[in-house]
């Protein structure tokens, strides 16, 4: 029986790229490195402007422990040092001309790396938490002094819809995702190692289970978990896994645990094994805009206008316009025909009827959103200039036809968002408290635990965008200290 946790939702899967088999994006002529890619503070900029640098050559390096290393996705030279706009802030990017000649400098691989070589590499390699959070890894695996860890958990749930892209390094990269497991593991000093699978991705666990079998691992387990959002999330898979329940405001090292995801494990294996540091993941490009929808190898610091014009369109935005001239054209003619050209109107009638047709086509496959992430949890923009970083699982391009653009109405007080929020929240009251402005009453219902998971936004009837008065209600109560 496949495990699982309280609430949730089950939204549909949309997992079109699940078939798709991992390939490499092209790199771009030029790439815009951010030097915040992670949690915690921003890295400390250690080229110049007119620097040759190689695939891998450090950029930036880490300040403090909450800080991660940022390493050159290709090589070539460094053209600018400038802030650029990165969600609702302005960072620090590393403008780099890429030379194609992929010219690498990687750091030295470890063979038999002790539990010190393991942490301190993979705070070289700069490896953060991969499956969104971004939360530097080397810190992840020092818990704080007293704390014992007995159990390791890795995230292959990957819940949200469109994301495949662990599920395919799950299916193309087992062994060396259970090499990283094993580093992990050894850093931590863990022997109970349980790694959670969505019961939709039964190759995946089938894959994994015959690398255990093949080579004897018989303190690895992979648990099949039920399919419901958001099992991913940290404290659900903690509870449905090992039973354990995460305090409010506390971290799974409060009950003997440490959770990474599959990604993460993978790029252990790459900075620890193959000495190469984290530069590059695995990208699910998809949405009803995206003609070449797949899993690609994409470098940190590629434009989302990038990937687009290298996976295409369904339909380009210029054709929008050149129909569009077309209907104009068509509409002059109409109105200089004579009433007694009956024949003509109708025949200019139906061209102009076609082409509309034809409009209305191309305007519904362009994409009015782009999500970086899945589209429960992930950060929308409309500006494709935004890059790639180190906790991109997902860029989706969606049309207008897979957005919600339904206008909220007043709350029905049906209670459906409180039947699903998997924290046992009342999201209702936390909304209204926080459209009264009153944030006390929001952080008395539990708004600083809220995962901002979105499942009460969806199965909301009255579609009020919940989740954002959740964000909201956190960001005021730690800012006026509440």
């Amino acid at each position: 029986m496949p495990t699982k946790f309280f609430g949730g939702v089950h939204p549909h899967t949309n997992k079109i790229t699940q078939r798709d088999y991992i390939s490499e994006l092209t790199p771009p002529a030029k790439v815009f490195v951010p030097v915040v890619q992670h949690i915690g503070k921003p890295a400390i900029v250690k080229v110049n402007v007119g620097d040759y640098v190689k695939v891998g050559t450090l950029l930036a390096s880490a300040d403090g422990v909450i800080s991660a290393n940022i390493f050159s996705p290709v090589s070539g030279k460094v053209m600018a040092i400038e802030n650029r706009p990165m969600g609702d802030r302005e960072v620090t990017h590393i403008v780099i001309d890429n030379d194609f000649s992929d010219n690498a400098e990687f750091l030295p691989k470890l063979t038999n790396p002790t539990k010190e070589q393991i942490l301190a590499r993979t705070a070289e390699a700069g490896i953060v938490g991969m499956g969104g959070a971004g939360f530097p890894t080397a810190a992840k695996l020092t818990p704080p002094s007293g704390v014992t860890i007995d159990t390791l958990v890795i995230n292959g749930a990957e819940c949200e819809p469109y994301i495949t892209s662990d599920h395919r390094i799950m299916l193309e990269y087992p062994e060396q995702i259970l090499k990283g497991i094993r580093y992990i593991a050894t850093a931590l000093d863990v022997h109970n190692i349980l790694i959670g699978v969505e019961e939709n991705k039964q190759d995946a666990i089938d894959t994994l289970n015959k690398v255990i079998a093949a080579n004897n691992i018989t303190d690895i387990k992979v648990v099949g978990l039920k399919t419901r959002y958001p099992q991913g999330a940290e404290k659900q898979l903690i509870y449905a896994l090992t039973k354990r329940v995460v305090p409010a405001c506390e971290l799974p090292s409060k009950v003997g645990v440490v959770v990474n995801n599959v990604h993460t494990a993978l790029s252990v294996y790459y900075a620890v094994y193959e000495g190469q540091p984290l530069y590059r993941r695995v990208v699910t490009v998809s949405g009803g805009a995206v003609k070449n929808k797949g899993n690609y190898w994409i470098r940190t610091g590629t434009t989302y206008k990038d990937v687009l014009a290298e996976c295409k369109t369904i339909d380009s935005r210029e054709n929008v316009k050149v129909i569009q001239d077309k209907i104009k054209e068509k509409q002059s003619q109409l109105e200089k025909l004579d009433k007694s050209q009956k024949s003509e109107i109708k025949a200019v009638r139906a061209e102009l009827k076609s082409l509309e047709k034809e409009l209305s086509t191309v305007k519904s496959s362009q994409y009015i959103m782009i999500v970086n992430g899945g589209p429960m949890m992930g950060a929308c923009t409309q500006n494709d200039e935004n890059v790639i970083t180190k906790t991109s699982s997902a860029l989706l391009f969606l049309t207008e036809k897979e957005v919600n653009t339904v206008s909220p109405s007043q709350c029905i007080n049906c209670g459906k968002c409180a039947r699903v929020c998997p924290m046992r929240l009342m999201p209702m009251f936390i909304d209204a408290a926080a459209i009264a402005g009153d944030w006390a009453e929001a952080k008395k219902y539990g708004a600083v635990d809220c995962i901002l998971c979105g499942s009460c936004s969806y199965i909301c009837p009255a579609k009020r965008d919940l989740v954002s008065s959740m964000k909201k209600s956190k960001k005021m109560i730690a800012t006026r200290g509440i």
